[in-house]
């Protein structure tokens, strides 16, 4: 009987996992309600407070995020801790905002102005050859040590996000993929920071494909 609860159990595991699809680093942008990042002031047992540095659509200077729940698939790169620096892609879900991404992929650590960008939201688009490896180590050894990503520049990172943010909107397929990329802003607006912005470049090219 153990054994075959075992096996149901693991069956139900490698369906979820065959199904669950990694958001795109551009689906992120695109589908944010609120883009932010911040230091975590206060944590507590279901939420965490956030001090926000920088935000795309919020006002406040502190707002109360839902702690990502791990599950087998989908892991935090560690505990949430007081005085950590982290950019968030959020979504209002019963009037609360939680993180995207069932992979924690709509969390990204900071350390010394650089964004440590998760792998799976790049790694399909092909062009990950211009970007170093990140080589984040995590104090506590824990999970996704050292972390699996890209390590960018934040200043450079945030700017291509509030262009495209600007700059393009996109329609959602009720399986949650962006169809339907348009232009809302003339291309001379981001033109010449495309070509300096190599993030930028890579992210809007992605949309074009």
């Amino acid at each position: 009987m153990n054994r075959l609860i075992f096996l149901l159990m693991l069956l139900i595991t490698s369906t979820i996992k065959a199904d669950y699809v990694t958001p795109t680093l551009n689906k992120l942008i695109l589908k944010a309600d609120k883009i932010l990042y911040g230091e975590i002031v206060c944590v507590d047992e279901s939420v965490i407070e956030l001090n926000v540095y920088n935000s795309i659509n919020h006002d406040s200077r502190t707002i109360t995020i839902i702690k990502f729940k791990e599950w087998n698939c989908g892991k935090r790169w560690m505990e949430y801790q007081v005085g950590d620096t982290s950019l968030f892609f959020l979504r209002l879900k019963n009037g609360r905002y939680q993180s995207m991404g069932g992979g924690n992929e709509g969390e990204l650590p900071i350390r010394n102005d650089k964004i440590y960008v998760h792998a799976s939201t790049i790694s399909t688009a092909g062009f990950v050859g211009q970007f170093d490896r990140s080589e984040l180590q995590i104090e506590d050894n824990g999970y996704n040590n050292p972390y699996n990503g890209y390590v960018m520049d934040l200043s450079d990172f945030w700017q291509a996000i509030a262009v495209i943010k600007k700059c393009f909107k996109s329609e959602v397929t009720a399986t949650g993929n962006l169809f339907n990329i348009q232009h809302i802003c003339d291309h001379s607006e981001f033109e010449s920071t495309m070509n300096q912005n190599k993030i930028l470049n890579w992210a809007i090219t992605g949309l074009k494909s």
